[in-house]
């Protein structure tokens, strides 16, 4: 998955499955066959045949596995909002993202192992808060630099080298990507918590990362919106054992963005050609 642009593991990079469909709207629908059939009918205790003959309606099948989580990414990315919680962890590592996803803005609090950090992104601005490591590694930071303005906001413009990434960091597409699954059959809805689900479960989708992956996935929908609530997956890279959760609730929860008030500005913080100052600007 990719909800930050460091210290992801190796095999995350491509294109999920998740995020190729959300990105291709509708559902094909099924067709109703309507079948003409002729038997006959023994009537032992009369001894004659009866000839009947009828024409069957059969139930339009529903959607298979893949139509469903189809329909329920394309569904989540058309969203105003939402919020979520994924966990990856492997071999003594992990990595928890808590956030709020929007088309083109949103927040998201990061733990990368030792490291933390908070990003915003609003109105064509990225801001950015953490430690001093989470400036060097995000930011690309140089460590005199980063230990002086740990702590405080930094403000990037769209012509700030990292302010790309931390801008897709925290959308709803990236949100979405993190769920990766090769459907391979759904369950009848049961309760979860008080509320209606469905699970379709199926496989990590290894052959996307080119890497020794193997794994099973889950993706839990709500039965009344087909919106998911949660996705698990689980498996191991190299004989290393890994797992990744997201959680997904307040879907449409519109709630307004508050950005800090003081900041400083990146561009002050790196020299014209863009690498990092020793010290910052007095």
């Amino acid at each position: 998955m990719r909800p930050t642009p460091q210290r992801r593991p190796q095999g995350t990079e491509s294109e999920s499955y998740a995020a190729a469909m959300a990105k291709t709207a509708g559902t094909r629908k099924g067709t109703t066959k309507v079948v003409t059939w002729v038997t006959l009918v023994i009537a032992a205790a009369l001894g004659t045949e009866i000839g009947l003959a009828a024409t069957q309606t059969h139930p339009t099948p529903g959607p298979n596995p893949a139509q469903l989580v189809q329909k329920a990414l394309t569904a989540a990315g058309r969203e105003a909002a939402f919020h979520y919680r994924a966990v990856w962890s492997s071999n003594g590592f992990s990595q928890v993202v808590v956030g709020d996803a929007r088309p083109s803005s949103g927040t998201q609090s990061v733990s990368v192992g030792p490291d933390r950090f908070t990003v915003v992104c609003i109105d064509r601005i990225a801001l950015f808060n953490g430690d001093a490591d989470a400036l060097r590694d995000q930011l690309g930071l140089v460590a005199a630099t980063a230990t002086k303005v740990a702590g405080e906001w930094i403000a990037l413009t769209p012509s700030d080298g990292p302010y790309q990434y931390l801008e897709d960091s925290v959308t709803t597409s990236t949100a979405l990507a993190q769920v990766r699954i090769a459907p391979l059959r759904s369950s009848p809805t049961r309760l979860v918590g008080g509320v209606e689900v469905s699970r379709i479960t199926g496989q990590f989708p290894a052959a996307m990362t080119g890497q020794a992956v193997s794994g099973s996935a889950h993706l839990d929908l709500a039965a009344r919106s087909d919106l998911p609530t949660a996705y698990a997956a689980g498996g191991s890279n190299a004989e290393q054992p890994w797992s990744s959760t997201v959680t997904f609730s307040r879907w449409g929860d519109h709630s307004a963005i508050s950005p800090p008030t003081t900041k400083l500005s990146y561009s002050l913080l790196v020299n014209p050609s863009g690498a990092a100052l020793s010290t910052p600007p007095a």
